[in-house]
């Protein structure tokens, strides 16, 4: 199981009506709960009959999953689902949503949560939940992407408070921790396996600019990087 953002325990759920379900998270447990669902709340006026939505990992896109899948049931809507993980996945089957993919749909709208958030340039740090290579293709595919925050979440610069996730094909972790010190990355550490059996280094930089998410592409095994820079189509909702 993902440890998501926030997550302080991750043992039992009151959404989970299949006991062997693995996918799922107390949402009693998870910091800042109240923020959260009011986040959630701010997309839900967006969820229309026949829409295709981008979901985004984390607690607050559980949360958000919850109380679309309550809004689809209620209100009888056929909406289908990109999930960005099996945890989400979960969610959206539990609810009966439909769950597609960007080969055979088109998406009217996405949304996610951050780890770091600077609303100036508005740039973010995501992926400790350690989803941010399918969160990226969701967002990149999205007209528009909604990013629902705490204030806890907001920083006056990228770096204050998280590292950077980096997703590596494994054999490749040695070659590219090399680089990254190369690009100014310290105090790099390695955090487990993505859902798609890849490495994840958390890595800090002093300085992180603009060209900085291209450069760590670059490098030869790396599949994706947490930063999130320049991208126009997003939308900071905030409570």
């Amino acid at each position: 199981m993902n440890n998501n953002e926030d997550i302080k325990s991750s043992s039992n759920t009151n959404l989970n009506s299949n006991e062997n379900n693995a996918f799922t998270i107390d949402i009693e447990k998870i910091e800042n709960k109240e923020a959260k669902v009011a986040l959630a709340k701010k997309v839900l006026d967006k969820v229309k009959d026949g829409q295709t939505i981008g979901f985004g990992s984390g607690t607050t896109s559980y949360i958000t999953a919850i109380e679309i899948g309550e809004k689809v049931q209620k209100e009888h809507l056929n909406i289908i689902a990109v999930p960005t993980s099996n945890e989400i996945k979960s969610v959206c089957e539990k609810y009966g949503i439909k769950i597609g993919n960007l080969i055979e749909n088109e998406l009217d709208w996405a949304f996610d949560g951050a780890d770091e958030v600077e609303l100036k340039e508005k740039w973010l740090i995501k992926g400790k939940g350690k989803a941010m290579f399918k969160e990226k293709l969701n967002i990149i595919a999205s007209p528009k992407t909604y990013i629902l925050v705490d204030n806890t979440k907001i920083v006056d610069y990228l770096g204050q408070k998280c590292k950077v996730p980096i997703e590596v094909f494994p054999q490749a972790l040695k070659y590219v921790s090399s680089e990254l010190e190369k690009l100014g990355a310290k105090d790099i550490t390695y955090r487990g396996f993505t859902e798609n059996n890849n490495g994840i280094l958390d890595v800090r930089f002093e300085k992180i600019e603009k060209s900085l998410e291209k450069q760590v592409k670059s490098i030869t095994g790396v599949i994706e990087s947490g930063l999130f820079l320049e991208y126009k189509n997003i939308e900071i909702l905030s409570v």
